[in-house]
């Protein structure tokens, strides 16, 4: 019921209020006016009586005095015009019966009226029946009563009159309050409605410039006002604002129009940035191949010049011819290195090396200069320097260089003293401090940082005294904040300088140099001397005949017998037909290049199923990033940068085609490359300590425990082609043979490996036994070496 009464019209409401309080009132009115008339009805009803009664008992008083029952009778008779008359009793003084009518009406009951009855002189309103007693009297004597009963059913008729009166009253009157209440609510629902139907129409259609008639002048047209105003104030703000969202439209459409232009103008540069980025990279690769190319002849040539007989005023020529192509390489890297670096294209590599004998060779390499100059290079490593880091070592080299040959390069007398320390960080890994100190001139404070600027020096005398370009230092401080440090110097004028390097490594993990370069090739370069004699058949590809000449010469020189190939094409041609024990392979050549020509050499191998692959060493005037990895991937076994010296050359050849000498495993003489690398045993050898094993007996033992387990999963994974489980076989053995010097049994598990990574392993039958044949080999000429340890 509330629930309906909520959802009603206000209306409706304000019609059932005024209905229902009209109904109310008029019920409550009608009500007071029935029991008002009952009232009036029912007292003239008994008035009658009473009178009748009066008159009854004073015509009966002589025949009651008399003792005539007859006359009281005749009396009561005369009531027979009175139907509704139920009853006329007359009794005496002692309550008796003296005389009734009509004849047959049964005497009042004897406990109300007789002898000793209650009947007394008053009046009676019962449901059914009226009475009224009335005392005869004689001379002021009450001698008797006369009773009357009678019928309420005059009273009823009456009442009933009435009551249909007013009930036909009250009709009137609703309907008549209904209509009056209809044209009444719409003095107060009107406005309200069409207060409702504008919120409506404001809601639905947000037209704000809807109003209401606003007449009155009660609280109504005071709510009319108020809304009025209120759409008023929202039509202006409305307005306000569509002017504003128009404004804001007209100049977001205009930043539009900027922001792509902008957008356009950004993206052209952005491809112009990238297309010079591109070209900058291809543009260092191409000036890096066309420097390195000439540059390779240069100093080869001057090399070999050298040895040609020559008196001693033309050694002394040779000599500056070759230390001035040398500064001009060590320039060209310089330029090199710092273009990578503004280009954001040099990153550092992370592989296993040995730290102390990093920083010994690198101090080691300015110990003849030093002399030289009179000065003392001395070298404070302390005993718990740890054996072997992770870190780009190369890179750490470059910049102890660096550090060192200033340091040699600036002082005139006195000495140069190299410091190092590690010391643990907080979150895991090591800080490394090498501290280089001269006695040189020292630095002004005002010029310490500017020293770390691009193309600068302290002033301009030093590029006059001292040449270089200034880019050294700036590359070195790039360096060493890549790898989380960086490069301070403490210098007071006239007392010398400390250069400070702080580099982060981590703990050695086990993992080799990146690409092709296995341990101990970062480390030192083996020390074939260049008048050492070589054996072997070297497969030369060149398309540049001033290197083809040169690097013959070379060879020659080392004993080796060269056939040379013009592009790659010739040189697979030539590799089909015939066979070598070494592939020296230039990286970008006409017609079919290094990497593919290395390729179908690989697949030749693998129709073929020699005993052992056949090392290819690549010679590239590129040393942008990632050449390393390429050719890994193509399947050569390490790389040569150019230009190199003869010594380079016959320290990277001489792992494969070296006489294989008695300590290493066997006396047999020819062009067969060794099985264990001598250099790499002397370098083992050299790590020896007063007071401790033999290193190179505890290295055999442990490759001994090792290696016959990493065997046995190779055949296992073979069987059951597990490529994963051959790949991670092959590289452990691969990496820890290459450790002893196995060269030729590392490159066999490279090959396995490749084999397992691209998933032929339906392929690598053949090379198994190859391997398994080297490794009889290598474990009986380990085997001798420890015996003889």
């Amino acid at each position: 019921m509330r629930q309906w009464l909520e959802r009603l019209s206000i209306r409706y409401k304000l019609m059932l209020l005024m209905l229902v309080v009209a109904i109310a009132v008029l019920l409550l009115s009608g009500a007071s006016h029935g029991l008002n008339q009952r009232q009036v009805l029912q007292r003239s009803a008994i008035d009658e009586l009473n009178a009748l009664g009066d008159m009854l008992a004073y015509n009966v008083a002589a025949a009651l005095t008399f003792d005539d029952p007859e006359a009281p009778a005749r009396t009561l008779a005369a009531l027979a015009d009175r139907p509704q008359l139920l009853g006329a009793y007359v009794y005496d003084l002692d309550g008796g019966l003296f005389a009734r009518y009509p004849p047959s009406a049964e005497p009042l009951p004897p406990d109300e009226y007789g002898p000793g009855g209650k009947g007394h002189q008053g009046i009676g309103i019962e449901p059914d029946h009226l009475h009224v007693v009335r005392a005869i009297v004689i001379d002021d004597e009450v001698i008797g009563h006369v009773h009357l009963l009678d019928t309420p059913a005059r009273v009823r008729a009456a009442l009933n009159r009435s009551l249909a009166i007013s009930a036909l009253t009250l009709i009137a009157a609703v309907v008549a309050a209904l209509l009056l209440a209809h044209w009444l609510q719409r003095l107060v629902s009107a406005p309200i409605l069409s207060l409702t139907r504008a919120m409506e129409r404001v809601s639905s259609a947000r037209d704000y410039g809807v109003r209401v008639s606003e007449s009155r002048g009660d609280e109504l047209g005071s709510l009319v006002h108020g809304f009025n105003d209120m759409l008023d104030q929202i039509q202006q703000r409305d307005l306000r604002l569509e002017s504003y969202r128009e404004d804001l439209e007209r100049q977001v459409h205009a930043r539009t129009r900027e922001l792509e232009h902008t957008v356009a103008a950004l993206a052209e540069a952005r491809d112009r940035a990238e297309a010079a980025s591109r070209a900058k990279s291809d543009f260092l690769a191409t000036m890096s191949h066309e420097i390195r190319t000439p540059m390779n002849a240069v100093l080869g040539m001057a090399e070999l010049l050298r040895k040609s007989g020559l008196n001693a005023r033309q050694i002394r020529f040779a000599e500056t011819i070759q230390r001035s192509g040398e500064a001009l390489l060590e320039i060209i890297n310089d330029i090199l290195d710092f273009s990578k670096i503004e280009a954001g294209r040099l990153s550092l590599e992370r592989y296993d090396f040995e730290l102390r004998a990093l920083i010994e060779g690198t101090v080691q390499l300015f110990a003849e200069s030093a002399s030289i100059q009179g000065l003392r290079l001395e070298t404070e490593l302390p005993e718990d320097l740890p054996a072997r880091v992770n870190g780009d070592g190369a890179r750490l080299r470059q910049i102890l260089m660096n550090l060192i040959g200033n340091a040699v390069k600036f002082t005139a007398a006195g000495e140069v003293r190299v410091r190092a320390l590690t010391r643990q960080r907080a979150h895991g890994g090591l800080i490394l401090v090498v501290a280089v100190s001269d006695t040189g001139p020292g630095i002004d404070p005002t010029q310490q940082e500017d020293i770390f600027e691009a193309f600068a020096q302290g002033d301009g005398s030093i590029t006059r005294d001292y040449g270089g370009t200034g880019l050294g230092l700036a590359i070195c401080r790039q360096l060493a904040r890549m790898m989380e440090g960086d490069i301070r110097v403490d210098s007071v004028p006239g007392r010398g300088a400390t250069f400070t390097l702080e580099a982060r490594l981590d703990e050695a993990c086990g993992r080799v140099p990146p690409g092709i370069l296995e341990t101990g090739q970062i480390e030192h370069e083996h020390e074939t001397e260049p008048d050492s004699t070589l054996r072997g058949r070297v497969l030369l590809v060149e398309d540049n005949s001033v290197n083809q000449e040169m690097a013959t010469l070379m060879l020659e020189d080392l004993g080796l017998e060269v056939i040379i190939a013009d592009n790659g094409e010739e040189a697979v041609k030539a590799f089909a037909h015939d066979a070598f024990d070494l592939v020296l392979m230039d990286c970008h050549m006409p017609v079919m290049d290094g990497f593919s020509a290395t390729a179908a050499i690989r697949r030749l191998e693998g129709e073929q199923r020699p005993a052992s692959p056949v090392p290819i060493i690549a010679l590239t005037a590129n040393v942008q990033k990632g050449i390393e990895q390429r050719c890994d991937e193509a399947g050569m076994n390490g790389y040569l940068s150019k230009p190199f010296s003869q010594r380079q050359l016959a320290a990277r050849i001489a792992p494969w085609v070296v006489a294989r000498s008695p300590e290493a495993g066997g006396g047999g003489g020819g062009g067969a490359p060794p099985l264990l690398d001598p250099a790499v045993l002397d370098s083992i050898r050299a790590l020896r300590r007063d007071g401790r094993p033999d290193p190179l007996a505890k290295v055999i033992g442990l490759y001994l425990d090792s290696a016959p387990k990493l065997m046995s999963e190779l055949r296992q994974g073979l069987e059951s082609d597990a490529a994963e489980l051959v790949q991670l076989a092959a590289h452990t053995l691969k990496s820890s043979s290459a450790n002893l010097g196995a060269h030729g049994f590392a490159a066999t598990c490279r090959v396995l490996e490749r084999l397992a990574r691209a998933g032929a392993l339906d392929e690598a039958g053949g090379t198994l036994a190859a391997a398994e044949a080297q490794f009889r080999e290598l474990v009986a000429a380990l085997e001798r070496l420890q015996r003889d340890s």
